[in-house]
């Protein structure tokens, strides 16, 4: 949608989804706290009040932006292995984070907020079921899912909020991990001795790390609580 509000051109059929997209492109480039209708209106060349036919309010709106984003990665996560439940919680893992990193704006919103819609009922369905059919309880399962959900939200949204931050402080916090952290004295020794070896803020490779260590937990419990007798 390139026509704004007071511009020439025909005014578009609004409905959920471009608001939805609308709403997107203005917290990419303007951040959440840019997001009203107002602007909304001006990025669909439609008066803001025609957004309320859609959305009661800007909540309303926020927790559909955040279902959008589940959508996705229920779209890139597919069911490719349906026999290792460890990959299968990889590949869903992989794509949240990928998501987040697309719209870091709204991320950090899907990190602490629910939705409740469809797209996140079915992701929670799913990733719970992941659990049950690799032989878990009701209990285990249900505990397993929180931990390993709020460990992919989190660390995913706190790279998003690194994302999502201006130009200039974003190439200052990095340039630090590259200059101020690997030239530290001997006041602090431990973190000089493996100053050469620290990884940058935005590896990629963190989050795939991270999750590797999240993942042999779960499996070493899953041993446990699956054991002959217990």
């Amino acid at each position: 949608m390139t026509d704004r509000a007071g511009r020439p051109g025909p005014k578009p059929r609004l409905s959920s989804e471009l608001i939805v997209q609308a709403a997107f492109r203005v917290t990419e480039r303007g951040g959440v706290s840019a997001l009203t209708f107002t602007a909304l209106g001006r990025e669909l060349n439609a008066h803001p009040t025609a957004v309320y036919r859609h959305f009661r309010d800007r909540d309303d709106l926020m927790r559909s932006l955040v279902d959008a984003l589940q959508g996705e990665v229920l779209a890139e996560a597919p069911d490719e292995h349906p026999d290792d439940w460890i990959e299968q919680l990889r590949v869903r893992a992989m794509a949240t984070h990928r998501v987040f990193m697309r719209h870091p704006q709204i991320a950090q919103e899907a990190s602490v907020r629910s939705a409740r819609l469809p797209n996140e009922f079915r992701i929670i369905d799913e990733t719970i079921g992941v659990f049950r059919r690799a032989g878990l309880s009701e209990q285990d399962a249900a505990r397993c899912y929180r931990v390993y959900s709020d460990f992919v939200l989190a660390y995913s949204a706190q790279d998003a909020a690194l994302l999502a931050l201006n130009p200039e402080t974003l190439a200052g916090d990095l340039a630090a991990w590259d200059h101020e952290y690997r030239t530290l004295g001997a006041e602090y020794p431990n973190a000089a001795a493996v100053a050469h070896a620290l990884p940058a803020l935005d590896d990629p490779a963190n989050f795939a790390f991270a999750l590797d260590l999240v993942l042999e937990g779960l499996r070493a419990y899953h041993a446990r609580a699956t054991a002959p007798g217990r």
